[in-house]
Parts: structure tokens; C-alpha cells; sequence
């Protein structure tokens, strides 16, 4: 693999961890218009997660991120941001279950606190040094 091949494979900011990790989301201005999902990977400066809801790119969302403190997953703590929608995409299946997601998002946090990004970032850390 020649060096520009490689630049071209790593184009994330933030080290990220493939982890399951329950999120509620809503759109700010509607607080009766909220889903759940749950993350396919995490990282200090965003997520990716599938959900059956339609989302578009640009959208804003407010999470609540149902964060684990360690990989242990004995301790759970809440963590809200508000993000943007960078990307989503169909997921290509010929047909869908009832419930089933249909959609992959990938989102860029825009809104945390810096105790809460540590926190992201100490867990990101913990799992990445047990795999």
C-alpha cells in the first residue's frame, strides 16, 4: 500500500470504538418528536447509529447518551448533546422486519461539555487498550 493510500483510509479526527450504547434523540424543536437508537461506534467529537427513522444530513438532534463509566458496563451515566447530522444513508437490504432500522447516521457532536467529552474519551481509551 503506497502512503497516499493510507492518508486516504484515515480521515477521522478522533479514534473511535465499535460500541452498542442506548441513545434517545430528538430534533430541538419538537420535544414530542423523539426516537431511540442505539450507537454502532462512539468517539470524543461524534457517533454513528442505525435507527428505523428517517434523519437527513444537516438535521440537528439532541442526544441523551446512556454512556457507560468503564467497559465494565456496571455504571451508567446520561450525557446530553446537541449534534449535527453530517451524513445518512439507506441501509441497502431488499426488505426490512417491522421495526427493523433502515437507516445509518453519522453525526458530529456540537454542543458538550468538556466533563462529558473527557468522559467519552476516557471510556473511547479504556476499550480501545482491552481490544
Amino acid at each position: 500500500m503506497e502512503i497516499n493510500d493510507i492518508s486516504a483510509l484515515e480521515k477521522r479526527k478522533f479514534t473511535r470504538v465499535k460500541e452498542n450504547i442506548f441513545i434517545l434523540c430528538s430534533f430541538p424543536l419538537s420535544s414530542f418528536d423523539e426516537f431511540k437508537a442505539i450507537t454502532c461506534d462512539i468517539s470524543t467529537g461524534g457517533l454513528m447509529f442505525e435507527t428505523e427513522r428517517e434523519v437527513l444530513s444537516k438535521d440537528e438532534l439532541k442526544l441523551e447518551i446512556y454512556q457507560p463509566t468503564a467497559s465494565s458496563k456496571n455504571v451508567i451515566f446520561s450525557i446530553a448533546v446537541w449534534t449535527k447530522v453530517i451524513w445518512a444513508r439507506k441501509i441497502e437490504k431488499d426488505s426490512f422486519e417491522e421495526g427493523e432500522n433502515k437507516y445509518r447516521v453519522g453525526i458530529e457532536f456540537t454542543k458538550i461539555e468538556e466533563e462529558d467529552k473527557q468522559r467519552i474519551a476516557n471510556y473511547v481509551e479504556e476499550c480501545t487498550l482491552q481490544k
